[in-house]
Order: structure tokens, then C-alpha cells, then sequence
């Protein structure tokens, strides 16, 4: 029993094949292919080719049933390539080889300079991953032939050539790369050609060496004009009055050449300026909110114990005021202990009681004193009508 080929017309069920590139076929131009096939194959299908310096490369696939595939391939190296339909349990359906033959593209950026009877041609290295070497012919001077791997370092290339003193005018430089063909042999490029002047002068890239039409080509010694007397534009004579032919006027001094270029400066002092003071207004914020802090600190540091410097100076006031509270704590005190009525403590018990004074007694009039050291610092003592006096704590001394 067979299997349904779906979306396959009966010319196209019974095989598989690859149409693009047709098998043989030789391609000379150009960067990429595209390669077109069609899988008879109802399962998974896969395209692969075998590509020159990469092996065996996946491009593209069908999940389920018949169809057409298609992919690009890259054409960085010459050489024989081959496309093949692979089915998903194994086995090749359909293959397709061609051969690719595509010359290199022309050097681009070459130049050349003559100098010290040295010429040096310069140029950028191909963008082919197979470049095999260059050609560089520089006319009389000779040509060489090398690998990219002798002439190149990294994207740029160099030849060098002597050229003998007695060597004049104009000397032609071509350069001409050249790649495999895959088949044992080798392609080369176009010609890029540029020129050079023996005797010191350079050349862009396509040739050139900067002189005016007609006029001789600059030497080492002779300076560079930008008219002479072969040009074919007049113009007036700017030397002054009266002046021998050929005057010259004298090489303008320039001052300060290391760094010619003209500054504001009094646009940098401004700013600089106003920096400054901006700088100073801040430090002098900073300053008083610290004045602020600190001493907010310190008062509340002295008020945190009572017998602290601080607070004992606080309460007390100047040195003028406590002397001045102190002599009226003591006029106090002595007018207190003046006027004040002494009373006897009461005796044993079974004693008789003293006989009440007479009218006009003042010692029953007055109030008893406190004995001892009073709060405001004055130290009563009272007298004994036989001459004795009581301590501060109230007994009599002999």
C-alpha cells in the first residue's frame, strides 16, 4: 500500500529533485546562489550542501509532505559545491554539483609615493576569504608577486620597489589580485592602475600628481606654486611700488603656533569668578548653621546637670550680683538674729517653772533663734548671762 503524496502533481510524485544550480553548471559572477529543490518525500526533508571551507551546512527543512524548498548560499571561496535533498530516516534523494569560478574584485585604494629613491604602493585587502596573493608591476622599477599573507598585515597591503637616482617623470603602477578556481588553477582580477612622480611627489588613489596642466612636476627642492609662468590665468602683481622682479615678501610669524587657536578668556575669568563666589557664599552657610548647632549643643549640655559650671554660673548671675545677694542674706540674718525671742527648753520633769517675766522683759518677748549654721550662712550663738556661750549645736562652753 503507498502513501498519499499531498500537494504533488504525477509528474512530481515519482521523484525528487534539485533544479537550481542545475548539476555541472559553472558559475562565474556574483556573491550568492540560490538553491531550488523539490522533496517528494511526505515526512521531514532537509536541504544541506556541502560548502568549500565550511563542510556540510544545513540551509533549510519541511516538517510534513511534499513541497519545494529553497535557500541562499554564500559564494566566499571558489571551488566545486554540491546541494542535496536528505530525507528525515536517512538516505539522499536528490543532489545537485556545481562549480564556482569567480574572479576576485579589484584592488581598491591604491596608491603610490615615490620618496628617498624608495617607492611605496599601498592598497586594501579583498574581501574573498581565498584572496592567494597579488601582482604589483610599478614600470621600470619592476613588479612582484607575493601571497596576502607576505603583502598584508591585518586589511591593508604594501609593496616596496627602488627606483635609481637617475630615474625621472612619471612611473605607472598596476595591481592585480588573483584567487583559485577550485579546479588546480587560478583567476585574477581587473587592474586597478594608479601613478606616481619620481623625485619626492605622491598620487591619490587613480592617479594624479597635483601639478597644473602643462607645468613641470614638482622636485624636493623647488617650492610648490599655485600659478606659474605656463598658466593659463593672469593675474595682477601684488608686490609693491618700484620693486626688482621676483621680489618676494617675507614668511609671516605666527604667534604662539603650538596652539593657534584663539580663546575667550575673559569668558573663562567670568566663570571663573562666579565659581568662587559661589564656592565662598556656601562654605559661609555651612558656617553659620554651625555656629548654630554648637552652641544650641552647649547650652543644652549645661543644662542637662545642675551642678555644672554652667548652670551654677546661670543661676548666680554676674560676680557684682552674688556679692551684692550675699550682703543681704547677712543683713537679714543679723537683723533676724537682733529681734528674735530666745525661749528656754522646758526642764525635767518635777521641776518648777520659771516665774513669767516682768513687763518689759524682752527676753520673753523674743523668738527663739535657730542654733547652728542657718541656710543663709550666718552662725548664731546664743549668750549666757554668767559670760558663757553655747556652741553651733547648743551646748554651753566653759
Amino acid at each position: 500500500m503507498g502513501l498519499p503524496v499531498l500537494g504533488a502533481t504525477p509528474a512530481q510524485a515519482a521523484e525528487s529533485t534539485v533544479s537550481a544550480p542545475k548539476n555541472g553548471s559553472v558559475i562565474r559572477s556574483g556573491s550568492s546562489v540560490t538553491a531550488k529543490a523539490y522533496s517528494a518525500w511526505v515526512f521531514k526533508t532537509e536541504m544541506r550542501a556541502v560548502i568549500p571551507g565550511s563542510g556540510d551546512t544545513f540551509l533549510t527543512k519541511r516538517d510534513i509532505g511534499a513541497g519545494n524548498l529553497s535557500a541562499t548560499i554564500p559564494l566566499r571561496r571558489n571551488g566545486k559545491y554540491e546541494v542535496y535533498i536528505k530525507k528525515g530516516i536517512g538516505g539522499v534523494e536528490a543532489r545537485s554539483t556545481f562549480t564556482v569560478k569567480i574572479p576576485p574584485a579589484q584592488p581598491s585604494g591604491v596608491s603610490a609615493k615615490a620618496s628617498g629613491g624608495k617607492l611605496t604602493v599601498s592598497w586594501n585587502l579583498g574581501l574573498e576569504d581565498d584572496i592567494s596573493g597579488y601582482t604589483v608591476s610599478a614600470g621600470s622599477a619592476g613588479s612582484k608577486s607575493g601571497s596576502a599573507g607576505s603583502l598584508c598585515s591585518g586589511t591593508s597591503c604594501k609593496a616596496t620597489f627602488s627606483v635609481p637616482a637617475s630615474a625621472s617623470g612619471t612611473v605607472p603602477v598596476r595591481v592585480r589580485a588573483k584567487r583559485p578556481d577550485g579546479l588546480g588553477g587560478s583567476v585574477s582580477s581587473g587592474i586597478a592602475s594608479t601613478s606616481a612622480s619620481v623625485g619626492g611627489g605622491s598620487t591619490a588613489p587613480g592617479g594624479g600628481t597635483g601639478s597644473l596642466p602643462g607645468s613641470p612636476p614638482p622636485n624636493g627642492t623647488a617650492p610648490l606654486t599655485p600659478f606659474n609662468d605656463r598658466s593659463p590665468v593672469t593675474l595682477p602683481s601684488v608686490q609693491p611700488d618700484g620693486a626688482t622682479p621676483g621680489f618676494t615678501y617675507p614668511a609671516p610669524q605666527v604667534a604662539n603656533q603650538v596652539n593657534p587657536k584663539a580663546e575667550n578668556a575673559s569668558a573663562v575669568d567670568s566663570l571663573q569668578w562666579g565659581r568662587s563666589v559661589g564656592i565662598a557664599l556656601i562654605l559661609l552657610v555651612v558656617a553659620a548653621h554651625l555656629g548654630t548647632w554648637t552652641r544650641k549643643l552647649r547650652v543644652a549640655q549645661s543644662g542637662v546637670s545642675v551642678q555644672g559650671k554652667a548652670a551654677r554660673t546661670a543661676r548666680g548671675g554676674s560676680g557684682r550680683t552674688r556679692v551684692r545677694r550675699a550682703r543681704e542674706q547677712i543683713a537679714r540674718a543679723e537683723a533676724v538674729a537682733k529681734t528674735s525671742e530666745i525661749v528656754r527648753p522646758a526642764g525635767p520633769a518635777g521641776a518648777k517653772k520659771p516665774a513669767p517675766g516682768k513687763a518689759g522683759d524682752t527676753a520673753a518677748r523674743r523668738r527663739p533663734a535657730t542654733l547652728g549654721r542657718s541656710r543663709n550662712g550666718v552662725d548664731v550663738r546664743i549668750a549666757d548671762p554668767k559670760g558663757r556661750h553655747a556652741d553651733g549645736r547648743g551646748r554651753r562652753r566653759k
